[in-house]
């Protein structure tokens, strides 16, 4: 179950992305039932065995500006489905060399970050900045565990893991905190950008209110998950083995969410200058 609670909620994630890359782009869908189909069908899915979210399909913009239409997509979905039936998919990813799929990837990122820029007020450029950490850490963390698979367990218990690899206790250590900001990186990257947003705007109210949610969500492992997996918990279960590290995450939110209701309160925040001067 907890597999396909993780998978539900990748799924959500990349829907609403979705949804919103097709929305600036001029195509409005129904929200309810764009989420409902893709919670049903990765539901479907990770009762049958299912280890991937339904139809991460984003590049909404670019595919449109070079004529691709409804039938794209239904193409691409019968190709990918029949490839898993009929098992041609894994021999396509021997034949074809990383360096025709690559440019791809590279494509679609470009066309997904310049959106973030071109769609938002320009003095909201911070907080599309910031909000792209969480992805590096991911990107990191894909990179390193590929050249050891061992270690985001090590990362997170460099104690009990190191002495079974050749991961220096130290480093796994030190790097920890960038494999808990790996896990859940849509959704922290979606609060953090929230957070930056309402304060540039001095909008203090709605700041606190995101990182009181995000101080939920770490505590259940959302986000900054302690398990290797990634998955979500319940932080008093003993498959935590007595870590307190959702409850440091969680209070580290509670506290930055106080006290910026307590700074909005001081002489300095009432005297200094707005920065949400609004720019087309």
């Amino acid at each position: 179950m907890g597999q396909i609670a993780d998978e539900l909620h990748a799924g959500i994630d990349e829907a609403a992305r979705k949804m919103t890359e097709a929305r600036l782009a001029g195509d409005d869908y129904k929200t309810r039932s764009i989420l409902l189909t893709e919670a049903v069908a990765t539901m479907v899915a990770g009762l049958c065995g299912g280890v991937s979210q339904t139809t991460p399909y984003i590049g909404h913009p670019a595919y449109k500006a070079m004529g691709g239409r409804a039938a794209y997509t239904l193409a691409c979905g019968l190709f990918i489905g029949l490839g898993g039936m009929l098992g041609y998919l894994p021999l396509l990813v021997r034949v074809l060399p990383l360096a025709c799929l690559a440019p791809i990837l590279v494509f679609v990122g470009f066309d997904i970050v310049s959106q973030s820029f071109h769609e938002t007020p320009r003095n909201h450029a911070p907080a599309v900045c910031f909000a792209m950490l969480p992805s590096v850490a991911q990107l990191l963390l894909i990179v390193l565990d590929k050249a050891n698979p061992l270690f985001p367990a090590a990362a997170l218990e460099p104690d009990r893991v190191a002495l079974a690899t050749h991961i220096p206790a130290a480093f796994a250590e030190s790097f920890g905190v960038f494999v808990l900001l790996a896990h859940g990186f849509i959704l922290t990257a979606m609060l953090w950008g929230a957070v930056l947003a309402f304060l540039i705007d001095r909008r203090i109210g709605p700041a606190a209110a995101v990182l009181g949610i995000a101080a939920a969500l770490a505590l259940f492992g959302f986000i900054h998950s302690v398990l290797p997996t990634g998955g979500i918990y319940l932080p008093w279960r003993p498959v935590l083995l007595g870590s307190h590290t959702p409850y440091r995450w969680a209070a580290a939110y509670a506290m930055l969410a106080a006290m910026v209701l307590a700074l909005s309160r001081t002489r300095a925040y009432a005297d200094s200058e707005p920065m949400n001067r609004k720019v087309a």
